[in-house]
């Protein structure tokens, strides 16, 4: 088991509670993000040719991946480049990897979110008893790739229901204005709303893959055309910290136009005491028929959500 370096302060707590996210600086130990890194590349640099596996059919047990820079550039004959998922007046060069699920496949990933910092970290910041590991993603922005991340919520994209979902995005480089850094809409997880789900290469698409049901869901807000009527706060980070987010909170981020500088990172899903299992229809998680849950089960009764704290390892 590795420990958090500090605890979550009393100032931390209100941030997250009022804001919907905080930043912890310096809160992971150094020789954990130093695995946390090798394990990405591992991630990144594997021959494969996995892609969207599962999203359709609900059978997959080993993630996905996709290049978001691939699709982009394959979609800028027949699409304004101005809708696109990418800066103004750049055009992604190098890659933009999005690793779904990795830690179903990959043991090594997985050990890392459930012995290391991050349970203790959600178990204080949703005050939860209980929490289980539900999933990760992991992100590459190479330089020059200039893909951003559209303004999106998780809620609408996973199989759970609940409060107490929290969201930890774990650099392992330095992540700047430049390369790439986070944003959120601060105190938009109090609004009460489930906003339809981005579908990651248009500025303000949404998700189009056959039987998504958007029935009560709201129209995504856009920020980007109206800033000011929004609380934006971006939050450049670096290895050590981790960027703890409500699962109801707006966020992306910016593309990478740095000449150098790569930006890893990862986005590991924690659910904490109120959450149970939901088959939602907004989203197809490409798990969702390999589970082995029913709606309002407890996620103890499948191993792909071990449970994370308390420490059970």
């Amino acid at each position: 088991m590795i420990d958090a370096t500090r605890s979550v302060t009393d100032a931390e707590l209100e941030t997250y509670d009022r804001d919907g996210v905080v930043v912890l600086r310096d809160i992971c130990p150094a020789g954990w993000v130093d695995e946390f890194r090798a394990a990405l590349d591992e991630v990144f640099n594997r021959d494969t040719e996995t892609g969207r596996e599962g999203l359709v059919s609900g059978a997959s047990r080993a993630g996905s991946r996709v290049d978001v820079a691939d699709r982009v550039r394959q979609m800028l004959d027949d699409h304004d480049a101005s809708t696109l998922a990418i800066e103004p007046d750049r055009l992604p060069e190098g890659r933009s990897i999005v690793e779904t699920d990795a830690c179903s496949w990959h043991e090594g990933l997985r050990d890392l979110h459930v012995t290391g910092p991050l349970p203790e970290v959600v178990a204080a910041l949703t005050r939860s008893e209980r929490v289980n590991l539900y999933s990760d993603q992991m992100f590459l922005k190479e330089p020059g790739s200039s893909v951003r991340t559209p303004w999106h919520q998780d809620k609408p994209y996973w199989l759970l229901q609940g409060t107490k979902v929290a969201v930890c995005w774990v650099p392992v480089d330095e992540v700047t204005m430049e390369s790439g850094v986070m944003g959120y809409v601060a105190g938009s997880h109090r609004w009460g709303k489930v906003f339809k789900p981005n579908d990651f290469v248009t500025s303000k698409g949404t998700m189009n893959i056959p039987g998504l049901n958007f029935d009560g869901l709201d129209d995504l807000p856009a920020i980007d055309d109206h800033p000011d009527d929004f609380d934006v706060r971006r939050y450049e980070a670096g290895p050590g910290d981790v960027i703890v987010h409500h699962w109801m909170t707006l966020h992306g981020s910016l593309g990478n136009v740095s000449a150098d500088r790569l930006r890893r990172a990862a986005s590991v899903r924690f659910a904490g005491g109120d959450v149970t299992f939901f088959k939602r229809p907004s989203f197809p998680e490409p798990f969702r028929n390999t589970v082995g849950l029913d709606d309002g089960d407890n996620l103890d009764g499948a191993e792909r959500f071990p449970r994370v704290w308390p420490r059970q390892y």
